[in-house]
């Protein structure tokens, strides 16, 4: 009647879509919310996954400007 959403895999949900024939058939790997086809540009909600790297960069930005205002400071 339905696909099932969300059933837990080897490498975390897996979500499936319902083809032309009502087949279900596994949503792109990186489609976190499910989808509507097989490809990338067909998953609901954030179709592209967010930059991992994002936080750690800002983090590193921070303890080098505190290092350096305070080696500037002392100096």
């Amino acid at each position: 009647e339905s696909c099932p959403d969300g059933i837990l895999g080897e490498r975390g949900p897996i979500y499936k879509y319902a083809d032309a024939s009502r087949e279900c058939r596994p949503c792109h790997e990186n489609c976190t919310r499910g989808c509507l086809g097989p490809l990338l540009r067909d998953c609901l909600g954030d179709a592209l996954p967010v930059s991992r790297k994002t936080p750690t960069v800002i983090a590193v930005m921070v303890v080098g400007g505190l290092f350096l205002s305070c080696s500037c400071v002392l100096l």
